[in-house]
């Protein structure tokens, strides 16, 4: 079978040397008795080059991943070696197996009660949506950048994400992250500092303009920096509500970048509640809260400074992050 073959070669590739048979393979039968033969009832994300379903196998509630585009053979091969190593990390969704029937493959991922995180901080009439408390927000923030950092230092050659954005954060009942879609995902050469983009959709870099690094915008280059950097927007996106492109178009006409507006008033010491997410404004105040959302909204911005050379390391993110959530939890 040429899935199972390519499968194979490029699961070589990536644990040098070693293959594998990294996941359970289903059949077309059973995923289409899983999902009612993709009944489009069953869609609960579209994003344009791919669907998930949501279905029941062997009575487990699942997540179908299935591509649209043809010449997507290669993302889903990719994202199944990924998925697979990675699928041991509480911070990233579980990848149960895959269906290599198909000219492109299936994925088959854990089922998580409570939809993306775009759901819930951009979609206020999506099935999912419950506004977010600010330690859930911390909590979702640690979780990630968890997930960011295992990428990056758990295996020879560093991992880069290169789509970090809130539709690629799951959530379960306890509002735990789970990051998904490693379609776009990229090792670190060894020797090298950084990759230059491979695959392309139309000799454009892939991704959601917004989040993506100047440096892989504007260059193909990519490293570590550039999930920093849309981790960074995604924590702005936690604090405001707001999406990264023409956020407050009533009150900033001509500048439409999330990035670009928070960083005009911290820069002119006017950071207020105007920036941040009702929801979070509305909760009882505890103490210190007004000065956390400010260092909050500095960290998010180092970690989107246009210059990659000045955005801080996951770790280092993770810890203060960790300690603005051990604070609010001490306080709440």
């Amino acid at each position: 079978m040429i899935n199972g073959r390519t499968l194979l070669e490029t699961s070589i590739a990536f644990n040098n040397g070693r293959g594998s048979n990294p996941t359970r393979c289903f059949s077309v039968k059973e995923l289409n008795s899983a999902t009612d033969n993709f009944h489009p009832s069953k869609i609960f994300w579209d994003d344009g080059p791919y669907k998930l379903y949501s279905g029941v196998l062997q009575d487990r509630p699942i997540i179908l991943k299935k591509f649209e585009e043809q010449r997507a053979r290669e993302y889903s091969i990719r994202e199944i070696v990924f998925a697979s190593e990675f699928s041991s990390h509480k911070n990233v969704l579980k990848l149960l197996g895959c269906c290599l029937e198909t000219e492109i493959p299936f994925l088959v991922f854990e089922s998580e009660k409570n939809g993306t995180l775009h759901d819930h901080i951009y979609d206020p009439y999506a099935s999912n949506f419950r506004p977010l408390t600010w330690k859930t927000r911390l909590k979702i923030a640690l979780g990630v950048a968890n997930a960011i950092a295992f990428l990056h230092t758990a295996f020879p050659k560093p991992i880069i994400h290169k789509d970090i954005k809130p539709s690629n954060i799951l959530l379960d009942e306890d509002y735990v992250p789970k990051l998904v879609d490693f379609t776009l995902s990229e090792s670190i050469p060894e020797g090298h500092f950084y990759v230059e983009h491979a695959l392309r959709r139309e000799n454009v870099p892939a991704g959601v303009l917004g989040f993506l690094a100047p440096e892989y915008f504007m260059k193909r280059l990519i490293n570590e920096k550039v999930d920093i950097y849309g981790f960074g927007v995604v924590l702005l996106s936690l604090l405001t509500g707001k999406r990264p492109q023409n956020p407050f178009p009533s009150a900033s006409p001509g500048n439409c970048s999330l990035v670009q507006i928070v960083k005009k008033y911290v820069d002119n010491q006017m950071f207020n509640e105007t920036l941040v997410d009702p929801a979070v404004l509305e909760e009882e105040p505890w103490p210190g809260k007004e000065l956390q959302l400010q260092n909050f909204a500095l960290l998010a911005l180092q970690c989107a400074c246009d210059l990659e050379d000045n955005r801080p390391e996951i770790i280092d993110v993770a810890k203060q992050l960790r300690q603005m959530y051990q604070s609010v939890i001490s306080n709440c």
